[in-house]
């Protein structure tokens, strides 16, 4: 077998292991939701009522979507910029990383669904109080990586520019913030799952539409088809979200 063929042979192989094993594994979770359907329905519906209640209303679902998925795009955006700003001030402005870090880290770690009816009663029954919560979701990650980015910069390349008499804004143009991007796009995958989640959760409380409110009200109703559904538009989206991340960050960072 010639050297071509061989590697033909394992390109097929690996293409062919890519498809075939999530296909396995989601045909194996299938007949397992099953089994467990037909113990305990109470537990997990059927996934033929599952399917059966998504092609009976699906724009019902989209509707409610888009409402989440407008509150999550629109925190993940506010939330990164305001990141990344923060960050180039922690960088250049050191005395800064003492007061923001904390403030940062304490954010991070407020439960969302605390966060919640609080901002609904700040802000009332509409967008705001989902998107507030999705910014804040969003921020941490962005800004965490958008520092070590921007401080991981090649030493000799630094001195290189210093040497050059390089102005700060020339250093921060043409070195910093090329060696941050693969950061900040690192962060910006965990800033837009965690964006979609803070939506979410946020929509449990304060209203009546979002995909948050459709799976809440599908619990308190024990209507688990409708809850699944939700559930499943939830996760599709964040990836959909992913992976236009990704193709951004292709565009963007090309070395």
């Amino acid at each position: 077998m010639s050297t071509s063929e061989a590697t033909s042979g394992r390109h097929v192989g690996g293409i062919a292991l890519t498809v075939l094993a999530p296909l396995v594994l989601f045909v194996l979770i299938a007949v397992l939701w099953e089994l467990v359907a037909v113990a305990n329905s109470s537990l997990l519906p059927p996934l033929q009522t599952v399917f059966a209640e998504l092609v009976s209303r699906p724009l019902f679902y989209l509707s409610n979507l888009s409402s989440t998925l407008i509150a999550a795009v629109a925190g993940f955006v506010i939330g990164g910029i305001v990141a990344i700003v923060l960050a180039v001030a922690v960088v250049y402005v050191r005395v800064l990383r003492a007061a923001i870090l904390p403030l940062a880290l304490l954010v991070n770690v407020t439960p969302i669904v605390a966060i919640a009816p609080a901002l609904v009663v700040a802000f009332g029954f509409n967008a705001v109080p989902h998107i507030v919560v999705a910014a804040l979701s969003a921020f941490f990650p962005v800004l965490i990586n958008a520092i070590s980015g921007l401080t991981a910069v090649d030493r000799e390349a630094l001195d290189v520019f210093r040497a050059m008499s390089g102005s700060p804004f020339e250093i921060f143009v043409h070195l910093r913030v090329p060696s941050s991007l693969r950061y900040v796009f690192a962060g910006a995958r965990l800033s837009v799952t965690a964006a979609m989640v803070g939506a979410v959760v946020s929509e449990f409380t304060g209203t009546v539409s979002g995909i948050g409110a459709v799976i809440i009200t599908a619990t308190q109703y024990l209507n688990l088809a409708q809850m699944w559904v939700g559930i499943l538009f939830a996760a599709v989206a964040t990836l959909l979200l992913l992976l236009l991340v990704g193709f951004v960050e292709r565009l963007v960072v090309r070395w």
